[in-house]
C-alpha cells in the first residue's frame, strides 16, 4: 500500500514538473522579445551587457566567481523553500520563476543582438549557470507543495508525531536538494568558466 502511494506520489510530482518546466521555458521565450518591443533600448543593453563582457573576457578570478555565484544560488534556493511553505507567499514564487524565466531569455537574446557570433561564450556561460539550480529550484518548490498536503490534515488532526516526523522528513529532503542543487552548479559553473576562457577568447 505504502509503495503504491510513493509511486502514484513519484508520477504526481513528475508530471508537475514536466508542467512547471514548460511554464518556465515559456516565460524564457517571452523574454527574449521583449527587446522587440522595446527596440529603442538598444544603448542600454549594451551598457549592461559590455561590463560582463570585459569581466569574462578577462583573467577573472574563479574562486571570487564561484563563491558570487554561490551565494546567488542559495539565495534563490532560500527563496523558493520559504515562498512554497506559506499560502501567503505563494504567489511570490510564481513571480520568482517569471522574472527569473524573463531575466535568462531576455539576457540571452540581448548578448545575441548586440555580440552577434561572439555572443555564445556569454550564452553558454548563462546556460551553465542555471542548468542544474533552476531544476533543483522547481523540485525543491514542488516537494515543499506536497509536504504541505501531507502535513495540513495532520495538523487538523492535531497529530503532533505524524507532524514532527513530516518536518523532520521535510528538513531532511529539503536540505538534500539545496546542497546538492548548489554543490553541483558550483562545480559545473567552475568547469564551465575554465574551459570557456581556455576555448573561447
Amino acid at each position: 500500500m505504502r509503495r503504491t502511494y510513493r509511486k502514484k506520489n513519484f508520477e504526481e510530482i513528475n508530471k508537475q514538473i514536466i508542467v512547471v518546466g514548460i511554464f518556465f521555458i515559456a516565460f524564457i521565450v517571452i523574454g527574449t522579445y521583449l527587446n522587440k518591443i522595446w527596440p529603442d533600448v538598444a544603448k542600454d543593453m549594451l551598457s549592461n551587457i559590455n561590463p560582463a563582457v570585459e569581466y569574462y573576457n578577462s583573467s577573472i578570478d574563479i574562486k571570487n566567481t564561484i563563491m558570487s555565484n554561490l551565494k546567488s544560488d542559495f539565495g534563490l534556493m532560500g527563496l523558493v523553500c520559504i515562498c512554497s511553505l506559506l499560502v501567503i507567499t505563494f504567489p511570490a514564487l510564481i513571480i520568482i520563476f517569471m522574472l527569473k524565466g524573463l531575466s535568462i531569455g531576455y539576457t540571452i537574446n540581448s548578448c545575441i543582438l548586440m555580440l552577434k557570433f561572439k555572443s555564445i561564450k556569454m550564452v553558454l556561460i548563462i546556460l551553465f549557470k542555471n542548468i542544474i539550480i533552476i531544476p533543483g529550484a522547481i523540485i525543491l518548490a514542488l516537494i515543499s507543495l506536497s509536504y504541505i498536503k501531507e502535513v495540513y490534515p495532520a495538523i487538523q488532526r492535531k497529530q503532533r508525531d505524524n507532524i514532527l516526523f513530516l518536518s523532520k522528513r521535510y528538513l531532511l529532503n529539503s536540505s538534500i536538494i539545496i546542497l546538492l542543487s548548489v554543490v553541483l552548479q558550483a562545480l559545473l559553473n567552475t568547469l564551465s568558466i575554465s574551459v570557456l576562457q581556455f576555448l573561447i577568447k
